[in-house]
C-alpha cells in the first residue's frame, strides 16, 4: 500500500521540485480536510464495535478509537444476548432533560453525541455490544510510513488538490492551477460513483437534511 511518504514523493516529482517538503505536507493536510467531511465508501463503516461498562454513561476514544472523530452517526445498535436494538438519537439538550431524571440503570434505548463522546441512557446496567453505523474522519497522516485511504483509494484526488493549493499559494503558476481545476472533478466523480455503486440498495430513499 502507498504511504504518506509515497504521496509526498509523487507530488514533488509531478512538480519537479525537491525544495517544498513542508509545503507539500501542509497541502496534503489541507486537501484531506477539504474532503474528509464528504461521504466515501472508505470513511463510513458498521464494522466497529465496543462494549458498554456497567454504570458508565459516556464513551470516548478510550472505548473505541474512532469515537472522537465521528462526523455523523447514522444508527447506533445495541446487542444483548438475544436481540439487536436501534437506539433513538436525541439532540444534546433533549438528552440533558433525560439525564436530569432519577431513572436507575437499565438497558440503554437512547443516545446522543457531543464533545467527542457517545452518551447512553439509561446508564447501562450490564455489558452490551454497541455497533455504530458512522461517517468518521480517518486517522491523521503524520509519520512517513502512515497509510490510509487518502494515500491509496483517494490518492489521485488528494494529489491533484494538494498540487492545486501549491500552484495557487506557493508556486503561483496559473497554468498549473487551471490544469488541476480541470482534473479534480473527474477524480472526485470517480470516487463518488464507486461510493454510490458500493452502497446502493437499489431502493429510493429520502434525503437526509
Amino acid at each position: 500500500m502507498a504511504s504518506y511518504l509515497d504521496l509526498q514523493t509523487r507530488i514533488a516529482g509531478d512538480l519537479t521540485r525537491d525544495d517544498l517538503g513542508s509545503q507539500i505536507k501542509d497541502a496534503i493536510g489541507d486537501a484531506v480536510k477539504n474532503y474528509e467531511t464528504d461521504r466515501f465508501y472508505f470513511n463510513v463503516t458498521r464494522s466497529k464495535t465496543f462494549p458498554t461498562v456497567a454504570l458508565q454513561s459516556a464513551y470516548t476514544g478510550d472505548d473505541l478509537a474512532e469515537i472522537p472523530n465521528i462526523i455523523r452517526i447514522d444508527h447506533l445498535f445495541l446487542r444483548d444476548t438475544v436481540s439487536t436494538y436501534d437506539l433513538e438519537r436525541l439532540e444534546p439538550d433533549e438528552f440533558e432533560w433525560l439525564q436530569g431524571n432519577n431513572t436507575g440503570p437499565g438497558k440503554p434505548n437512547v443516545f446522543t453525541y457531543i464533545d467527542g463522546q457517545i452518551m447512553l441512557w439509561p446508564i447501562p446496567i450490564a455489558v452490551y455490544t454497541i455497533r455504530p453505523h458512522m461517517h468518521y474522519r480517518l486517522a491523521s497522516l503524520s509519520a512517513d510510513e502512515d497509510s490510509n485511504a487518502w494515500t491509496n483509494d483517494a490518492e489521485q484526488l488528494i494529489r491533484a488538490h494538494a498540487k492545486l493549493l501549491l500552484y495557487t499559494n506557493v508556486i503561483e503558476d496559473t497554468d498549473g492551477m487551471q490544469r488541476m481545476q480541470l482534473q479534480i472533478p473527474a477524480y472526485k466523480g470517480k470516487l463518488d460513483y464507486e461510493t454510490s455503486a458500493r452502497m446502493s440498495t437499489g431502493k429510493i430513499r429520502g434525503t437526509d437534511f
